[in-house]
């Protein structure tokens, strides 16, 4: 009876194994996302009993956590990404037991909002069909304008535009901008990467599979090589005074500063101990956060009008018009910007019998640095730091008979002088569109042999944000 017992055995082991070799099934709540909203998607993903932890890898958004253990069923949380235009999101998962990985992806398809604007007859009423959707009816103002809100998914191309007055309807196609971008997905496993026999680099995309030749991989601290030139699936051997490994992952055609880059710690093999040694138990190690990254922020134009308040008469209206460029810093929370603006004070008034009128007009330019401290749907909290200089234009003049006494009839100075602030801004995106509000503490001080005065103060501003 032994024969049969050992091979009874031998194939429930077998089957035990093929079980834990299967991919794991996901369900993802809900199934699609209109950005801008509060929204976290709620994964569910069941494995088999006993299976090791379940790892978790997305191309964009933040996870509340990437690793989950016990249970047949482990549940995840994931937030969208602080982008407003359409996108893909691919979420990756697998069972990390040692073994080579059995990837399971979702793609979630991110629709971003926007507003067509529709020229058609006054009165008209005008639907947008967009796909499958339809959106409207909105009634045509009577100069014929009507704005029509609506919902963009990922490979939208154009939309159809039907307006309807009386028995006539007319139907035509409007192209939509949706930025042209595929999502890529890469995670090291199993983490932390062992020394001895290394682990593997798990990549994932919007198609099913992808080939090797399709991507560039760079590696620092570790040998990368794939299994399979047919398949997206490599090897990573960490070297042996490793640390950490850094890996960059980007499409073959994409320019570098869409690479998506992960970085994880290694686990240093055991030590050979002497002939009579002590061993020393390895203490835990500490697994390094994984972070997403998101798509790169685009380089955006912004418009800001508002008032000055300082002492005497040295408050006034200013403008500002600027740029802003993302930075490859703190996951692009940092942006570099320039800004010009424009700066106005006056005065009348009276010494004696002579009237007195100056006029200051400032021109600052400014350079400055924009950091996010908060994000939250589509509200956005940032703090801005710079300085430059001021080009300021004072005209002074004077009436009454007694003027030379005191002013000159006229007076034209140009100075340039420093300037510096501090300011803290929100912002609400809709689109490529933000609000812009603005609270301002500045310091330019400014002096010449007829003028004294302070052309920075507390201003408030409001304005917006536009992004190409």
């Amino acid at each position: 009876m032994r024969p049969p017992l050992h091979l009874a055995v031998c194939l429930l082991m077998l089957g035990a194994a093929v079980a834990r070799a299967e991919p794991p099934e996901v369900e993802a709540t809900p199934g699609r996302v209109v950005l801008g909203e509060d929204v976290t998607v709620e994964v569910r993903v069941r494995v088999p009993k006993g299976a090791g932890p379940v790892r978790a890898a997305a191309s964009s958004g933040t996870w509340e956590q990437t690793r989950v253990e016990g249970g047949a069923e482990r549940v995840f949380h994931w937030s969208p990404p602080p982008v407003r235009y359409p996108l893909w999101a691919v979420l990756a998962f697998w069972v990390e037991d040692g073994r080579a990985p059995e990837v399971t992806t979702v793609r979630l398809p991110l629709l971003g909002r926007t507003t067509l604007d529709v020229s058609t007859a006054p009165g008209a009423e005008v639907v947008v069909a967009v796909g499958d959707a339809r959106f409207g009816p909105v009634k045509a103002d009577g100069h014929g304008n009507a704005q029509v809100p609506v919902e963009v998914p990922p490979d939208a191309t154009e939309a159809r535009v039907l307006a309807t007055r009386g028995t006539l309807t007319t139907d035509r196609r409007a192209p939509l901008e949706v930025p042209a971008a595929r999502p890529l997905v890469a995670a090291l496993t199993p983490d932390p990467l062992p020394t001895e026999g290394g682990g593997w680099l798990i990549i994932a995309g919007d198609e099913e599979r992808i080939s090797a030749s399709e991507l560039t991989v760079e590696a620092a601290g570790a040998t990368v090589k794939p299994v399979d030139p047919e398949r997206a699936r490599y090897t990573v051997q960490p070297r042996a005074d490793a640390t950490d490994v850094s890996v960059s992952v980007r499409w073959s055609d994409a320019p570098v500063e869409d690479a998506v880059r992960i970085q994880g710690a290694v686990k240093p093999g055991a030590a050979q101990p002497e002939e009579g040694g002590i061993i020393v138990p390895d203490t835990p190690s500490v697994r390094r956060a994984h972070y997403v990254r998101g798509p790169v922020p685009r380089t955006s134009l912004f418009l800001l009008g508002g008032a000055a308040f300082a002492s005497g008469a040295n408050g006034g209206p200013l403008l500002g018009l600027g740029v802003s460029v993302p930075l490859p810093v703190w996951y692009w929370r940092v942006a570099a910007e320039a800004e010009v603006g424009l700066r106005h004070a006056s005065l009348d008034g009276q010494q004696g019998d002579t009237q007195v009128h100056s006029r200051v007009w400032g021109i600052p330019l400014l350079l400055s640095a924009r950091v996010t401290l908060f994000q939250r749907g589509s509200f956005q909290l940032d703090g801005r730091a710079g300085g430059g200089v001021m080009a300021l234009s004072h005209h002074l003049s004077t009436q009454g008979i007694e003027a030379g006494d005191v002013f000159p009839d006229a007076v034209d100075e140009r100075r340039v002088r420093a300037m510096g602030f501090l300011a803290a801004q929100g912002a609400y995106g809709f689109g490529r569109w933000s609000i812009l509000t603005e609270v301002r503490a500045a310091l330019a001080p400014v002096e010449t042999p007829s003028l004294r005065a302070e052309l920075g103060g507390v201003s408030v501003s409001a304005g917006l944000r536009f992004a190409p």
